[in-house]
């Protein structure tokens, strides 16, 4: 029997989540119409009352308590109104699965054996979801996205969401119903402060369907280098040459020939990389390191 295997797409939404490993992370989390739920891990509607039992995945965070919200702010928590518990926070996810499918039909159930299988291989057990829209005049056709955390301040109320960026050059946010926008829009909405990337030092932030907190903002991404980390996740959803591909190529050229010009040219793409994403342009281990050392020392690089 000779080996094979298929492919298929299982289709969801976001929904609005906070992950507790060590420290409190914002997560929109993806929930699948087979009621697989991407909680930094793999799992299925039937364990995700042992993840919320457990305190990995939780619907709030504790009044004095720290939010890290991924490439955009670190928010303290000042004063909470949230609206679930454990136990209603899993209906919601429940009744999420039945909106997506109503007949409750084909729902997986992660086995132990799968479990173990990936963890022999030492495999991430993920289901990561890929921002979509629908697009094309004909068929059934998905454009793939990525996504940005983001703060909207839309009738009033500040509140924390993403915006979605499509390999159409399209753009949408989470909370401003089924528009989509163009680089141009984006680049207004940030002028106009209508995008932000910081709460200031008392502002009550809606979390969406989890409640709403008053909350300090103890560090926080430029809004100019937020704009332009969107920017390049366009170019990236694109196939396009995007500033970390840049500064990678400039990066090498560099160690081939370290000439002045090289040294600036590095510079110059090295610069053009949002600050808060430069840290991913070594592993885990250098980080960015060797740029700055090259850039800013006078330092000699050790063979």
């Amino acid at each position: 029997m000779g080996k094979v295997y298929r492919k298929q797409r299982i289709e969801g939404v976001t929904v609005p989540a906070v992950i507790h490993n060590g420290q409190y992370f914002w997560l929109n989390m993806a929930v699948y119409e087979d009621g697989t739920v991407s909680c930094w891990n793999k799992t299925d509607l039937s364990d995700v009352p042992y993840q919320l039992s457990r305190g990995w995945l939780t619907p709030r965070v504790p009044e004095g308590k720290g939010l890290s919200v991924y490439g955009l702010c670190w928010l303290e928590i000042v004063k909470a109104d949230w609206r679930f518990n454990n136990e209603s926070y899993y209906e919601f996810i429940h009744d999420t699965v039945r909106s997506l499918d109503p007949e409750m039909a084909n729902i997986y159930k992660t086995t132990e054996r799968e479990k173990a299988k990936w963890k022999d291989y030492h495999i991430a057990f993920t289901a990561e979801p890929t921002p979509c829209k629908l697009g094309g005049r004909f068929g059934y056709q998905l454009l793939d996205g990525d996504k940005s955390n983001i703060l909207l301040y839309n009738d009033g109320r500040l509140i924390l969401t993403q915006v979605n960026i499509y390999a159409d050059g399209t753009f949408s946010v989470d909370g401003l119903d089924e528009q989509f926008f163009t680089l141009e829009d984006i680049e207004r909405m940030f002028k106009d402060k209508t995008l932000l990337t910081s709460a200031g030092d008392s502002e009550t932030v809606s979390f969406g369907a989890l409640g709403e907190a008053e909350c300090k903002t103890v560090s926080s991404v430029k809004p100019s280098e937020k704009l332009k980390e969107i920017k390049e996740k366009s170019l990236r959803v694109q196939n396009k040459p995007d500033a970390h591909e840049r500064c990678q190529r400039a990066y090498h050229a560099y160690l081939v020939e370290p000439s002045d010009f090289n040294k600036n040219k590095l510079r110059e793409a090295y610069e053009a990389v949002p600050e808060h994403e430069r840290i991913y342009l070594g592993d885990m281990d250098t980080r960015n390191t060797d740029f700055e050392r090259i850039l800013y020392t006078d330092e000699k690089r050790e063979v």
